[in-house]
């Protein structure tokens, strides 16, 4: 489910909007705040309407999917909207509250946000119609690439005082994967069925926040936590402050399953000592790399706005989020390259400033 904070200024320029021209648009709000009830009403309806542009002369609303309440794309998110409010007078920028990677791709598609949050993985299933995206595929030609950003690193961790050691000791097992349709759980099933076990019958999914999954496992109410994110992972270093941790680390057999099946995936190893008690390194994991979308709701000219705003004001998207470094004209096309094309709109910026011939 999608949550929006609310701001009553926003909501009154929402209303007068809805007044003045009898339509929604994408959403609404300023720098962290969201759109108000009005706008929230728009993005539920048919892609068509949802993301109308603003009438001339007008403020253009425009919502930034991003992820569950304190993950990294939240935070990345509320940073992004500040900076296109700041740099942008005729943009108003908010960010949605979602599940993650899988949801915001659909919201995209849908024409639900305008811009998207997501992981290079998750978008490969969903543009092949695999995980969870099985029987609704999307649509190459319905999304394009906006930037990529950071890599995030797949950790599996358990305390360190119990008795899971290796992955083959996750049979029978219950771990915490994130949210419904975050870039964990997707990721954890292709562990598992690289190990030959079944979910929901060799093992079990508990769908919880990030944050709330760290609390079950040192409660005793999961048994592992899977998680993608940068290192350190709030979630994880939070857990080792009160517990010591195990991450766990992948069988070479095994490994070359996962690379060989799931090519979209970052061959990635995780340094001893990263987290409180956790004194032996991971050699064989995985990652992917963020990266921002869209559809054909936004214009050349709005997202050379957007990009140019983001790249050249990154000091700021740093101060919020430090691996927001790699968010960077250098890795503009990170995690996109091969899966979508990059809009006109950040071509232009990447040409002009000598990054794209």
């Amino acid at each position: 489910m999608r949550k929006k904070s609310r701001g009553f200024a926003a909501m009154a320029a929402v209303v007068c909007m809805a007044m003045m021209v009898g339509c929604g648009s994408g959403g609404s709000a300023a720098t962290t705040a969201a759109a108000a009830p009005a706008a929230s009403a728009a993005a539920d309806k048919p892609a068509e309407t949802a993301a109308a542009p603003a009438a001339a002369g007008g403020t253009r609303y425009i919502s930034i999917a991003t992820s569950s309440s304190g993950g990294a794309f939240s935070i990345i998110g509320t940073a992004m909207a500040d900076i296109i409010n700041k740099n942008m007078p005729e943009m108003s920028a908010n960010i949605e509250i979602t599940g993650g990677s899988s949801e915001n791709i659909l919201l995209c598609e849908n024409k639900n946000v305008e811009l998207a949050m997501s992981a290079s993985d998750v978008l490969a299933l969903a543009l092949e119609g695999k995980g969870s995206f099985e029987g609704k595929q999307v649509s190459k030609d319905s999304l394009k690439g906006i930037m990529g950003g950071h890599l995030t690193t797949l950790q599996v961790y358990t305390l360190k005082e119990g008795n899971i050691k290796t992955y083959a000791d996750l049979k029978g097992r219950k771990i915490a994967v994130g949210p419904s349709g975050s870039v964990a759980g997707d990721a954890m099933k292709a562990i598992m069925d690289a190990y030959g076990f079944e979910i929901n019958k060799d093992w079990h999914p508990e769908y919880l926040s990030h944050g709330d999954g760290a609390e079950a496992l040192t409660d005793g109410n999961v048994d592992a936590v899977c998680i993608m994110s940068t290192l350190p992972a709030s979630p994880v270093a939070t857990a080792a402050a009160s517990k010591e941790l195990r991450l766990l680390d992948l069988d070479q057999e095994q490994y070359d399953i996962i690379i060989k099946n799931c090519p979209y995936y970052i061959p990635a190893s995780i340094p001893a000592n990263v987290y409180n008690g956790q004194d032996e390194g991971v050699e064989r994991s995985f990652g992917s790399a963020s990266i921002m979308i869209t559809n054909d709701s936004l214009s050349e000219d709005e997202v050379y706005g957007i990009v140019k705003a983001l790249f050249e004001n990154n000091d700021a998207l740093v101060a919020a989020y430090p691996q927001c470094d790699e968010w960077s004209v250098e890795n503009a096309t990170r995690g996109l390259d091969g899966l979508l094309e990059m809009h006109p709109g950040t071509i232009r910026y990447l040409k002009e400033v000598g990054a794209m011939k």
